[in-house]
């Protein structure tokens, strides 16, 4: 269908990932879960290398999923598609435990949320503010632009944006919409223009890329999930099985990394070193030592790709 081609977009480390999965044992007939199903580029690749594997798909975004629906509907009942956040995934995958070959992440949002949702997510044209992934969110961009106050603004561009002009931002939003609500991504952006120095833009680099970031990842609790869903999948997992993850900002890649390393550890608890009680007895055999970027040729077919960062680990059989 020529609206779907539009956003099939070209799935970010495509052969590491099947390289991967096919040290799995027994993965041709065994169950795979994608948390981040998207437009169904991964998983599209899973299907049609083994003919044999169950595939379970989560998408909280029903648009975007219906899109997948149709791209994999040609696999029939290997396909479950499951509109829901992966931080349920334990919902899903109840008396599963110890039994699924892997767990598929890939963070961020997809060309389709840019390029096609309307949401709000790109700074280049006019839309309204909302950047909601599921409209079962209350929060949208719009209630934080608005309703924070510069202190608040200040930590989400801090902390989630990576932004050193934060403060001086916040400021200017608030200046900004002291005179009227800001309805629209093109006056965010303008406002954020504003608020930086000229002589401290970075080249190539929108002014506003971090401060669009940061409100995405606070409007749909990114982070959060993440860890969650992450805290489940190991339960779920088999022997042997692996977790791959796919990171295209420092903060997610933080997570899997500091999971991945407790966990090789044996710790599967959330306290830190000092009050740890765990068995010591690694859980997983972390696969990459440094996370994998994408090779350049991979980066000029898809310059979006560049960000990617890839991790893997193994459970313990």
């Amino acid at each position: 269908m020529e609206e779907d081609t539009q956003y099939y977009h070209i799935p970010v480390m495509s052969q590491e990932v099947l390289a991967f999965l096919s040290g799995i044992e027994g993965i041709e007939s065994s169950v795979v879960v994608d948390c981040t199903v998207g437009e169904g580029g991964h998983s599209e690749l899973i299907l049609k290398t083994w003919n044999g594997l169950t595939l379970y798909g989560f998408e909280r975004d029903k648009e975007i999923l219906a899109i997948a629906q149709r791209r994999l509907s040609p696999y029939g009942s290997r396909v479950v598609l499951i509109n829901d956040n992966f931080k349920n995934l334990w919902l899903h995958c109840k008396g599963k435990e110890n039994s699924i070959a892997a767990f598929l992440y890939d963070f961020g949002i997809s060309s389709f949320h840019f390029d096609g949702s309307s949401r709000g997510f790109a700074f280049s044209k006019e839309e309204k503010l909302d950047m909601r992934l599921d409209d079962s969110s209350k929060l949208s961009a719009y209630d934080v632009i608005n309703n924070f106050s510069e202190n608040e603004l200040t930590v989400i561009f801090s902390t989630y944006g990576q932004e050193r002009w934060s403060r001086r931002i916040a400021r200017r939003i608030v200046q900004k919409r002291d005179e009227k609500p800001i309805e629209t991504t093109l006056e965010l952006a303008e406002t954020v223009v504003k608020a930086i120095p000229r002589q401290y833009r970075v080249k190539n680099i929108h002014p506003a890329t971090r401060v669009f970031q940061a409100l995405r990842i606070v409007v749909n609790d990114e982070l959060s999930a993440i860890n969650a869903s992450l805290k489940d999948a190991i339960r779920f997992l088999k022997p042997g099985g692996r977790i791959i993850a796919l990171s295209f900002h420092s903060l997610e890649d933080r997570i899997v990394k500091d999971r991945f390393r407790r966990w090789a550890k044996g710790c599967s608890c959330d306290n830190d070193g000092a009050v740890c009680q765990c068995t010591g007895t690694p859980l997983v055999t972390v696969l990459t030592k440094k996370p994998l970027q994408p090779k350049e040729t991979e980066i000029m077919q898809n310059p979006r790709s560049r960000s990617a960062r890839l991790r893997v680990c193994q459970k313990v059989s």
